[in-house]
């Protein structure tokens, strides 16, 4: 069940809700329990059907509405000017003086107060059971790559709106529980990718890959001054192709300990060489033996690799100008070093192209389809496998997927994090058995205004998850406080 958390709820607790005088808040939370079930749930609450509900008939005192909603009960509760709760049954169940500074007292100890960065947290809907935070602010936040020990390096969409400084910057976790902001390296042209080996990390640009060669160490021992460090970096490669369209490079290393990269087709739709664009490469960490992975993809800009299988997986997305139901998206996974996923020819689950395949028959043609087809133009980019350990089992090894968003759908598409549930056939290939958005309210679907769109999404160390947005600077944490 997903409820907005939307900024009237704290008030539905704190001017709808009349606490039952016999039980004192500043008890723990089993009392805290007591208060809230006495009065929702013998009909105290002046306005029971307000979204969400702090106290729930079937499931109890809804926890994570109290404490995703920390912030702003306290600024609400601490207020000199925030007005009691108004009477329902008499004034012996106003709320006293105590009973609000317990329940401030109580809140503090679940949750400290989120700084939301100035961003609208409280428009977005998340899964039930979770909450989500800003993690840290970076300009043009685009790709992540998480290290062992939590720090997180973050690629930016250079010479762009996103962030025309064209920087790499780091997160760097401090001791006091707060994030440090470095930035690595600025003036580079869509540093996108970002790839951890060791201490080294590894950038992604158009037309070529630099490596900051023990980087991590370096931001381990040596302090920033005023968030700068002007790291040195070299060329790994510089063999990839001049082009515009579909440029901006993802970048990962495998199991196999190669470096992976795509690049994407020079066009909305279009034969070029097939062996040179719209793949997937992958080459040895110095930069030698380059080799074609996958061909047929007309612009991947995420992909992993299954915990378990090792197999590699990928968002493809789709051409544009065929209406606003086709192509879909694609999820796909690799089989076989080689294999052809159909771009310019085939799209999704079975559709001809009708400028390059007019009348071809997909499913005869040599081409793999996709695990799953997403939403057409949703622009599907960074997904991962869950493989913490802080949410429920049923998440684990299920595949995340960010979709940026439409830019031209009739109808705004798309802006949010959605689940792909998987599971495997008898023959053991894995298929997908639902898709469904997890994590949405970045697109008001009432007057198609947006403020965030998700790019990326990591494992952290801490079994949340992290989620990028280049258009609100932002990188968010998904956490699971249980229900």
């Amino acid at each position: 069940m997903k409820r907005l958390m939307k900024a009237s709820l704290y008030g539905y607790l704190l001017t709808n809700l009349c606490f039952h005088p016999a039980v004192l808040l500043g008890q723990g939370k089993p009392s805290v329990a007591a208060t809230v079930e006495a009065s929702c749930g013998n009909g105290f609450c002046h306005n029971g059907f307000a979204q969400p509900q702090f106290y729930d008939q079937q499931e109890g005192v809804l926890w994570q509405e109290i404490d995703a909603n920390a912030a702003r009960i306290l600024a609400r509760l601490s207020s000199e000017s925030s007005p009691m709760p108004p009477s329902y049954a008499g004034a012996d169940q106003q709320i006293t003086d105590q009973a609000r500074q317990d329940f401030i007292d109580y809140v503090k100890s679940q949750t400290d107060p989120v700084d939301d960065g100035g961003l609208p947290l409280n428009q977005l809907s998340v899964a039930s059971g979770f909450k989500i935070e800003l993690f840290a602010k970076v300009q043009g936040a685009r790709s992540l790559a998480v290290a062992s020990d939590g720090i997180v390096v973050v690629g930016t969409g250079g010479y762009s709106d996103v962030d025309p400084l064209g920087r790499v910057s780091a997160i760097i976790p401090l001791p006091n529980g707060k994030n440090q902001v470095v930035e690595i390296a600025r003036g580079l042209q869509n540093p996108n990718g970002v790839a951890l080996r060791g201490d080294d990390l590894y950038v992604a640009q158009p037309t070529r890959i630099i490596r900051f060669p023990g980087l991590l160490e370096v931001l381990r021992q040596t302090p920033a001054p005023e968030g700068r460090l002007n790291a040195r970096f070299e060329v790994v490669y510089s063999g990839f192709p001049q082009q515009r369209t579909h440029s901006w490079k993802y970048l990962a290393f495998g199991p196999d300990d190669k470096l992976y990269v795509p690049v994407g087709a020079p066009c909305n739709v279009c034969e070029e060489d097939r062996d040179r664009y719209a793949a997937i490469f992958r080459m040895n960490p110095d930069g030698s033996d380059l080799e074609l992975v996958a061909k047929g993809v007309r612009n991947t800009v995420g992909f992993t690799w299954h915990p378990e299988t090792e197999e590699l997986w990928f968002t493809d997305n789709g051409r544009d100008l065929l209406g606003d139901q086709v192509p879909p998206d694609e999820l796909n996974r690799l089989t076989k070093i080689g294999e052809d996923f159909g771009f310019p020819y085939c799209h999704g689950k079975g559709i001809a192209d009708p400028s390059f395949f007019r009348g071809g028959d997909c499913q005869a043609a040599d081409f793999s389809e996709p695990v799953a087809a997403l939403g057409a133009h949703v622009a599907a980019l960074g997904l991962t496998f869950y493989t913490g350990k802080q949410f429920p089992d049923s998440y684990r090894n299920q595949l995340f997927i960010a979709e940026h968003g439409s830019w031209n759908a009739s109808r705004k598409v798309g802006y949010r994090l959605s689940l792909v549930r998987l599971s495997a056939r008898d023959n053991d290939q894995t298929v997908a058995t639902s898709y469904e958005p997890f994590l949405d309210g970045w697109l008001n679907s009432a007057n198609q205004s947006v403020w965030g769109r998700p790019v990326d999404v990591k494992n952290y160390p801490d079994g949340s998850l992290l989620l990028s947005d280049d258009q609100a600077g932002a990188i968010y944490r998904i956490s699971y406080i249980g229900s």
